[in-house]
């Protein structure tokens, strides 16, 4: 993030805020430092940061004086998280989805080795398709699915793998633990898995994997529609669904490390 230009000049909330902002960025720094970044003078930056920790949306370090978010910033962050449900906001983001990709969209959640599908919408363009809310489907065989389990950490992804009974709904549908393990680690790599017509005949699917706060994977979203349309665009559909679905888990509060 660039240093804002003129927000010592801006209004008190706008420059709260943009203070608030950096910190978070941050996780630890000093009021100088602060002051330096984002073009505030040393007595605007100490007056805001003196009004935010007496309103503990800041915390200072007893031994080293830099400041940190605060209490009460975490408190508002957990009542934001609890008002946010993932049935109530995936709708429009699968709106969106559809409307960007042509086709048809779905968020199914986990249950056991089955993925559920729990919303889907379509584009104007889409051709109707045979899955149905509430239907289950085997998650070695839908990329629903496999974006879900390449979330997974790999130990776990190892060991639900392995227990797995690997049916075969059509005949390209991996049954073998080996190579389907080495699909989801490129799935892992790649942010994004693909269904090449191994869930139903002649329907190709890309999706993503959703995670809450914490970081755990607890839906994936798809884009649906007949494989030759589909499989043929994968690379674009799945760039398009990795997004969507990091939109809507930042959405739910999951905000991914940066690294250093």
């Amino acid at each position: 993030m660039g240093t804002p230009r003129g927000l010592d000049s801006s209004g008190t909330l706008e420059r709260g805020l943009a203070v608030l902002e950096h910190v978070g960025q941050n996780q630890e720094i000093s009021t100088n430092a602060i002051a330096r970044q984002l073009g505030l003078s040393r007595s605007a930056a100490y007056r805001i940061v003196g009004t935010l920790k007496n309103l503990e949306y800041l915390e200072a370090d007893r031994a080293t004086g830099r400041v940190r978010l605060g209490t009460r910033l975490v408190e508002l962050g957990a009542r934001a998280m609890a008002a946010t449900d993932l049935h109530r906001c995936a709708p429009r983001y699968l709106a969106s989805l559809a409307e960007r990709s042509g086709e048809t969209t779905y968020l199914a959640v986990p249950d056991n080795d089955t993925m559920v599908y729990v919303a889907t919408e379509r584009s104007a363009n889409a051709v109707t398709l045979a899955c149905r809310l509430g239907t289950r489907r085997p998650q070695h065989a839908t990329s629903l699915g496999k974006a879900w389990l390449a979330a997974l950490p790999e130990q776990d992804r190892v060991e639900r793998i392995r227990r797995m009974k690997l049916d075969s709904l059509t005949l390209k549908t991996i049954n073998d633990p080996v190579r389907l393990l080495d699909d989801l680690a490129r799935t892992s790599r790649r942010g994004w898995a693909v269904d090449d017509v191994e869930n139903e005949p002649d329907v190709g699917c890309v999706a993503a994997a959703v995670r809450d706060h914490t970081g755990r994977p607890i839906a994936a979203i798809s884009v649906a529609g007949p494989a030759g349309r589909v499989l043929r665009r994968t690379d674009e559909l799945g760039a398009t669904v990795a997004g969507t679905a990091a939109a809507l888990s930042l959405r739910l509060g999951y905000v991914r490390a940066q690294r250093a």
